[in-house]
C-alpha cells in the first residue's frame, strides 16, 4: 500500500476512534452515604434479644451464617468494625447483597444487630442439650414450655423477656418458624431438633399459635 494510503487510513480510524471516545458515558459513581461517626451515641443501648431477631428476618444468615461466622459473606461474629462503617455498608451495599435505607431499617435495629454480634465474640458454648420427652396426647402446652426452657429466654406465658421476643400468638407459618428456630441451634442448643423434634415443636406451635394459654393442651 502506499505511503499516503496507508496515512489516509490512519488519519479515518483516528477520526472514527475519536468519535467513539466522544459517545461512551462515564461509568456512574457508586453509592456513598455519610454517617456521621457519633451515630452510635445517639441512640439506645442495643437490645441483643431484638437484634438477633432483625438478622434472622431481613435473612442475614443465607450469607453470614446463623451464629455470624461467615459463609458466602464474611464473618460478622465479633463486629469486627465500628459501628458507623457498619452502618454505612448495610445503607451502601451492591448487589446481590441488599441494601437497606432508614425505612427498611433503622439505625437504632442496625445498631441492635451490632450489638448482637458484638456479644458472640464473648460468647462461652452452651452445653448439649437434654433430648426432651413428653409422652403422646394431650399434653398441656404450658409443660413442653416449661420442660423445653423456652421460658428461661421468652418469658412464663411466652410474653418476651429482655433475652427472647414475645412468642404468644404468632402468626408466621410453622415452617418459617421451625427455620428461624433451627437456624440458632449452634448457639441455642435447646433449639435443636436432638433436644425437640418437628413433632413436638408442632404441638408447641400450636399451643402459642393459639395464645399460649397456660391452661390449653397441645
Amino acid at each position: 500500500m502506499k505511503p499516503v494510503a496507508l496515512l489516509a487510513l490512519f488519519l479515518v480510524l483516528n477520526l472514527l476512534l475519536s468519535a467513539c471516545a466522544e459517545r461512551l458515558a462515564p461509568a456512574p459513581d457508586l453509592p456513598t452515604a455519610t454517617i456521621p461517626s457519633e451515630a452510635a451515641s445517639s441512640l439506645a443501648e442495643p437490645d441483643l434479644a431484638r437484634g438477633q431477631q432483625v438478622y434472622l428476618d431481613k435473612q442475614c444468615v443465607t450469607c453470614h451464617s446463623a451464629t455470624a461466622e461467615g459463609g458466602i459473606g464474611p464473618k460478622l461474629a465479633g463486629a469486627p468494625m465500628p459501628f458507623d462503617q457498619f452502618l454505612t455498608k448495610i445503607r451502601t451495599a451492591l448487589p446481590p447483597k441488599p441494601a437497606f435505607n432508614e425505612t427498611e431499617l433503622t439505625a437504632q435495629d442496625a445498631y441492635n444487630i451490632y450489638g448482637w454480634l458484638h456479644s458472640l465474640e464473648r460468647a462461652s458454648v452452651a452445653p448439649a442439650a437434654v433430648p426432651l420427652a413428653l409422652p403422646p396426647g394431650q399434653v398441656l402446652g404450658m409443660q413442653v414450655w416449661t420442660e423445653g426452657q423456652c421460658d428461661s429466654c421468652h418469658g412464663a406465658f411466652a410474653h418476651g423477656s429482655p433475652n427472647g421476643p414475645a412468642l404468644a400468638g404468632l402468626s408466621f407459618p410453622f415452617e418459617m418458624e421451625r427455620a428461624k428456630m433451627r437456624q440458632t441451634s449452634n448457639q441455642i442448643p435447646e433449639h435443636a431438633a436432638e433436644h425437640m423434634d418437628d413433632a413436638l415443636f408442632q404441638r408447641l406451635y400450636n399451643w402459642l399459635q393459639a395464645g399460649a394459654n397456660p391452661g390449653d393442651g397441645c
